[in-house]
């Protein structure tokens, strides 16, 4: 093993440490209140170390979101081309439910902005890659930009707000009424753009 493979290595073991810790204290109390001695002292690392790796425990979390989101993103892959036929949404709600007790506990640590913007982010960037993928006539890009943006804040509100309802239906239920939701927007939308 090179030097330079081993210092990867630890550089993500020790990020690991410190995103571990961070979601480990976010289980006891608000994330505003976690200090960063806290996070040293659960992951097991120095202050100057957590330092060498992240400006502020903001970031360790930013970090955090995006491997996740970018997990779901993968695993979202195979569903890219079924966005009308719903299968997309049902993925998306059982991901969402795959994850519901860290994303419960973001949603209540107060720091809803930062992961308001990374779902949407993450609803707008799967939607925008699936849509791009289908055969629909040619619609203005700035039309395609607002009928993304709609569908990404639906399922975004949907989603947060199924999670605060402690998820009383199956994600196969919630993508099934997700679409019920959206699809007519979109039909109306493709059907103004064809004629």
């Amino acid at each position: 093993m090179s030097t330079k493979d081993s210092t990867d290595l630890r550089v993500r073991r020790t990020r690991k440490w410190l995103q571990e810790a961070v979601l480990s204290l976010m289980l006891e109390k608000p994330f505003t209140r976690i200090s960063i001695a806290e996070i040293t002292d659960q992951a097991q690392v120095s202050r100057p170390t957590f330092y060498l790796h992240y400006r502020n425990k903001e970031e360790v979390l930013e970090d955090y979101l995006d491997s996740i989101y970018k997990n779901f993103k993968d695993d979202m892959q195979p569903y890219l081309d079924s966005i009308i036929q719903g299968k997309m949404a049902v993925k998306f709600f059982e991901q969402v439910a795959d994850q519901a007790v860290f994303l419960r506990s973001l949603i209540e640590s107060e720091v809803s902005n930062l992961v308001m913007n990374k779902l949407h982010k993450y609803c707008y960037d799967v939607i925008k890659q699936s849509l791009n993928q289908a055969p629909y006539p040619s619609i203005e890009d700035t039309t395609w930009d607002f009928v993304i943006a709609s569908i990404a804040g639906s399922v975004y509100a949907m989603s947060i707000r199924w999670l605060q309802m402690d998820m009383p239906r199956t994600p196969k239920e919630m993508g099934e009424l997700t679409m019920r939701l959206i699809r007519p927007g979109i039909r109306d939308v493709l059907i103004q753009a064809a004629g």
